[in-house]
Formats: C-alpha cells, sequence, structure tokens
C-alpha cells in the first residue's frame, strides 16, 4: 500500500510539473509575442513620424514627395522603406461622379454595359435617397438576393466596404481599390499626385500623357518644391497614407497608416485608419 502511495504522490507531482511548465511556456510565448507586436508598432510609428517631418520640411531639397515615391531610411540597423500617398490624388468613392467611376471599372476590364452597371450600384449605395439608377441597387434588391445587410444609404466609411456592394467580386475590388480613397472629400483628383491606377482614367489623359507625367517626377522635385510660405498651411487638412515595409523576424512587415495633418503644432496629424500584416 505505501508503495501505490508513495507512485501516486510522484504521478501527481509530475502532472503538476508539467502543467507549471506548459503554463511557463504559454506565458513566455504571449509575453514574446506581445513584445513582437509592440516593436513592429514602433518601427511603424517612428516611420510614420519621419515622414510626416519629411512632408513638412521647410527646405524645398529635403521635403519628401507624396506621390508614392518611395524613401529609403534605417531605424535601429532596420532598413525601412517609406512611401507617402497624397490622398488628394485617388478617387473618393463618395465624392466621384459616375463617368469617373465607369472608367475606373473599365481599366480594370469591365466592358462598358457592365462598368455603367458596377457604377450605378456603387453610387446608389452611397445616396439617401430611396430612387435608385437603372441598374442600381437599392434595399429591395439586396432584400431580393436573400442579402444579410443592406446598402448604407450614405457615405462609405472604408474602401473596404466596396467588397458589399451587390456584384463587387474580390477580384475586381483588388484591381480598383489602390485609386480609391474615402479620405480626399473632393470630387476632383490632383493629377500631380495621382498613382498610375487613377492617371489613366482621368478624363483627356493619354498614355502618352501618363509616360510624360511619372516622368516628370522621376526627374524633378516634389510637387511642392514650389511653395512659397508656410508648408502646413498649404496641407492643412489633407489626408495621406504612409506605407512602411521592413524585415521582422525573417518575415516582410508592410504597414498602411492614414493620417490627416492639423492645425495644432503639439499634434500634427490624427491617425485616420492603421493596417499592418
Amino acid at each position: 500500500m505505501p508503495v501505490v502511495t508513495v507512485l501516486w504522490a510522484l504521478a501527481l507531482l509530475t502532472a503538476v510539473s508539467t502543467s507549471l511548465l506548459w503554463a511557463g511556456s504559454v506565458s513566455y510565448g504571449l509575453a514574446h509575442n506581445d513584445l513582437e507586436l509592440a516593436g513592429i508598432d514602433a518601427m511603424v510609428e517612428a516611420g510614420v513620424n519621419l515622414a510626416v517631418d519629411g512632408l513638412l520640411d521647410p527646405r524645398p531639397d529635403r521635403r519628401w514627395p507624396s506621390d508614392g515615391r518611395p524613401h529609403e531610411t534605417a531605424f535601429g540597423g532596420t532598413s525601412v522603406k517609406i512611401t507617402i500617398q497624397d490622398e488628394l490624388g485617388k478617387i473618393d468613392l463618395n465624392q466621384a461622379d459616375i463617368s469617373l467611376l465607369i472608367s475606373l471599372l473599365q481599366s480594370a476590364g469591365l466592358d462598358a454595359g457592365a462598368a455603367s452597371n458596377m457604377a450605378e450600384k456603387i453610387v446608389d449605395w452611397r445616396i439617401a435617397t430611396p430612387l435608385k439608377h437603372l441598374n442600381g441597387a437599392k434595399d429591395q434588391d439586396y432584400a431580393a438576393r436573400s442579402s444579410a445587410y443592406r446598402p448604407r444609404n450614405g457615405s462609405f466609411q472604408s474602401v473596404d466596404e466596396l467588397l458589399l456592394v451587390m456584384d463587387m467580386t474580390p477580384e475586381l475590388y483588388r484591381r480598383i481599390a489602390p485609386a480609391l480613397t474615402v479620405y480626399s472629400g473632393r470630387q476632383f483628383v490632383d493629377p500631380q499626385v495621382a498613382p498610375l491606377e487613377v492617371l489613366r482614367v482621368m478624363p483627356g489623359m493619354t498614355a502618352q500623357t501618363v509616360e510624360a507625367v511619372l516622368a516628370a517626377r522621376q526627374s524633378g522635385p516634389p510637387v511642392m518644391d514650389a511653395l512659397a510660405g508656410d508648408v502646413l498651411a498649404y496641407l492643412r487638412g489633407r489626408a495621406f497614407t504612409i506605407r512602411s515595409e521592413f524585415a521582422r523576424s525573417s518575415r516582410t512587415i508592410v504597414a498602411e497608416v492614414t493620417i490627416r495633418l492639423t492645425e495644432n503644432p503639439d499634434q500634427p496629424y490624427w491617425v485616420l485608419n492603421w493596417k499592418s500584416k
């Protein structure tokens, strides 16, 4: 009997020890992951702050471009590629007229009819009136398809929301998303900072014109270099997406942070969106 008792005691102690080791291993893993995420976030935040400083640099020869051209830098021995994209160079989902949306959809591969139908559905999603375009879609159309949701009947809150619009496919979304924003708040697009996907569909743009615009950017200084006076006053209220790319623990981290510049020198920007993968 004493032998059995000793064996039971040993088994119990072994189980307890194993449990403690497992718990310790899990705690260590969680702490390590938290530390890793904190390091990544710190790197991304440093990139954003550096980009804002570069964007607002009063010295024209030091000012960073905001048309998506990359800038290479380093933090603590880690190489980081940073780009700044002025959201005014993109097509605003909530402001663009239907003809510009049709052009964008055609550039993504849809024929004229399909592009027109899709553009009407996009516009119907964002307008409050119950009336719809001929080939658009409102509440009753989503209900007829047994959809679990209805159109917002209001402004898009993010570009990702476009995936909810009737007949939008993930493949089509991937093709048009780089050209879109919900942060410019303007119906027009600034061609001086527009990405290639937008330049191609702007009225009056030809392949030769697009090529000339892009070549001028590469050979010339940032568009704001011609500005005199307070750069912040010119950019105040504008939104920018700052993309950081760097290696961390044998993988590539890509983060996109969208900010809006403010009038407050103590808090020069607000973060509108933060995505990393």
